[in-house]
């Protein structure tokens, strides 16, 4: 695209939007949103001024400012205000010009230029004209000076398209260059649009090592290079602990694209898991891809062969002429042994056995952990039943119930769930306000009684029990399992649905734990059953049409007896009558409606 006011200038919004920025961006950020808009204003740019307005509004905008022409944005080079000095680059980086006409003023503005991000950026911009032997020998000898913002502008410019470097002893010392970007040099990029704070998400130094790294990320091959040192510079601690989310995430993205190609970074990734900084060993465990790597599992199996550091008790301060532990002595981090231990239970390492039994052991074994070590279960189901054998509190059961979910042989388990679930029951009958703990554990105990013990007589007897309790959400729940008995139970659980709607009236509580109402649950149930709940079409009409009803159980009487009898003409006055409704009972009277005008 050409400026209005120069034809001889093309605006290279692809590199806007693709490398550097994003497709509907409004702006980077306050700071740089706010630069530009000083420079504009400084250029007297209209309002109407016509831009690049196909994507988003970041670049229109710097596409705009083109149309105060070449003369007008040079002499900005010179202005006194550092922040109209700091946004120009980046206006000069997308803008295609002649180069007899800008290369002279950014080459001597870039290198006498007081403010090392203004350098920089300008070093970066004349990237563009890398093909032109006096730019690429002046962005070398900048390279090679003593100013590290200076050298990591030209290493940028060196090798970032449209005119890459092609000389690999070049390319070998631009690489060595950017590495700079975690230091001091990166403290200057980060003044910069392209590392504003908000863009990037972070401050110095992520931000700077973010951004280089996203700048390398379309050729892997020098980003494998660039990252080979950089990951040796973290691991021997001469880079901040805080670029390690950056550069483990490229080592596993790349490892993603190439196992073979990329395994020195796998190895070097392992080598971090017991790095002394916590913020490196941690981000070191919580990788992808890595876990393929035999190398890689192997020092997250050396992590397990010691039990973690408990925490710290909770004592006085310590008396200094007492010494501590030997931190050799010590177990490893307890993050860094979790993490872990989660990866080897993904891939169904066997190693991971002994410390699982030993978190169900102490009641520490969450959820998560158990949901992935499925492939385990036979090794650890004896311990599950044994933890479960006890009276646990009712987030603990919860924890091993719904963890286990996915594993296979959970019959024997049947008698403990049996009696966790009589005795949540009573505690949760007792009192007018149950623990929400206590309510998803007992859910948990129905559902895995649906599972594996529909067949067992003691575990139907206590469903049906707890599914006429005094507790409507339990009751509800013992109901859901058993209607995992198939249509041999319809009656039974038409009824107990009736009976839930027959005491909608009755004091207490009337919604759950996560805020559906039992009786437009039990509507809905019934609506489920289709034909097979017949039974309940006279009940479910009197709701429907008696006005008095709360308007969320007519809908959910409308709804579900339109599926039991095919009434259409029956239920969409009803359901109209609330559609115009804004709120979440509207927005369910018109999803009832759209389903009935569209049955065939």
């Amino acid at each position: 695209m050409s400026s209005l006011a120069d034809p001889s200038v093309a605006f290279l919004w692809q590199t806007v939007v693709y490398r550097d920025f994003d497709v509907e961006l409004d702006e980077p950020g306050r700071r740089s949103g706010a630069a530009l808009e000083l420079l504009m204003a400084d250029l007297g740019i209209p309002d109407d001024a016509e831009g690049f307005d196909l994507v988003g509004e970041w670049a229109d905008q710097l596409s705009r400012t083109l149309t105060a022409g070449l003369p007008a944005l040079l002499a900005r080079l010179s202005h006194p205000d550092t922040t109209v000095r700091r946004i120009l680059p980046v206006v000069f980086a997308y803008a295609d010009a002649p180069a007899d006409e800008v290369v002279p003023a950014l080459l001597a503005h870039s290198a006498s230029d007081p403010d090392a991000p203004v350098r920089l950026g300008l070093l970066f911009a004349l990237g563009l004209h890398c093909d032109i032997p006096e730019v690429r020998d002046h962005l070398l000898r900048r390279m090679r000076g003593e100013q590290p913002a200076d050298a990591l502008g030209a290493a940028l410019g060196l090798l970032l398209p449209p005119v890459a470097e092609t000389d690999d002893e070049v390319i070998e010392e631009v690489l060595d260059v950017l590495t700079l970007c975690a230091g001091p040099a990166g403290e200057a990029l980060s003044e910069l649009a392209w590392c504003d704070p908000e863009w990037v998400g972070r401050q110095v130094p992520y931000g700077p090592v973010s951004v280089v790294d996203d700048w390398l990320t379309p050729t892997p091959e020098l980003r494998s290079r660039w990252l080979t040192r950089m990951l040796s510079g973290l691991s021997d601690g001469r880079l901040d602990a805080a670029t390690a989310p950056i550069l483990i995430e490229a080592a596993d993205r790349l490892f993603q694209k190439d196992r073979d190609l990329y395994a020195d970074h796998a190895a070097t990734v392992a080598s971090l898991v017991e790095h002394p900084h916590p913020v490196v060993r941690r981000e070191a465990v919580a990788t992808n891809y890595l876990p393929a790597d035999t190398g890689y599992t192997e020092a997250l199996a050396r992590v397990l062969q010691r039990p973690p550091q408990g925490p710290a008790p909770d004592t006085q301060d310590p008396d200094p002429d007492i010494q501590g532990p030997d931190p050799d002595m010590q177990g490893p981090d307890p993050d860094v042994f979790d993490k872990a231990l989660y990866v080897l239970a993904r891939r169904g390492d066997p190693r991971c056995a002994a410390p699982i039994r030993e978190k169900i052991g102490r009641g520490t074994a969450h959820a998560g952990l158990l949901d992935v070590a499925k492939d385990l279960a036979d090794q650890l189901w004896p311990h599950v039943r044994a933890r479960l054998g006890q009276e646990l509190a009712a987030a603990e059961v919860c924890a091993l119930l719904r963890g286990t979910s996915p594993w296979r042989g959970g019959e024997p388990a049947v008698p403990q769930v049996i009696t966790t679930l009589e005795r949540l029951s009573r505690g949760i009958d007792a009192t007018e306000s149950p623990e929400f703990d206590e309510l998803e554990a007992a859910s948990a105990a129905c559902m895995f009684l649906r599972k594996w013990g529909l067949s067992d007589p003691r575990a139907l007897a206590t469903l049906r029990r707890v599914s006429v309790g005094e507790d409507l959400e339990i009751g509800l729940s013992a109901i859901r399992a058993l209607m995992g008995l198939g249509e041999s139970s319809d009656d039974e659980v038409v009824q107990l649905l009736l009976n839930v709607l027959a005491r909608r009236a009755r004091p207490g509580r009337t919604a759950g734990r996560r805020g559906w109402r039992f009786d437009t649950n039990a509507c809905g149930w019934l609506g489920e059953l289709g034909p097979r709940a017949q039974l309940a079409a006279a009940s479910l009409r009197r709701i429907r049409d008696t006005t008095t009803e709360a308007h969320e159980l007519r809908v959910a009487a409308a709804h579900a007896l339109w599926r039991i009898d095919g009434d259409a003409d029956g239920a969409l006055p009803v359901l109209r009558e609330y559609a115009t409704s804004e709120d979440r009972l509207g927005a369910r009277a018109r999803d009832a409606v759209r389903r009935i005008e569209s049955a065939p």
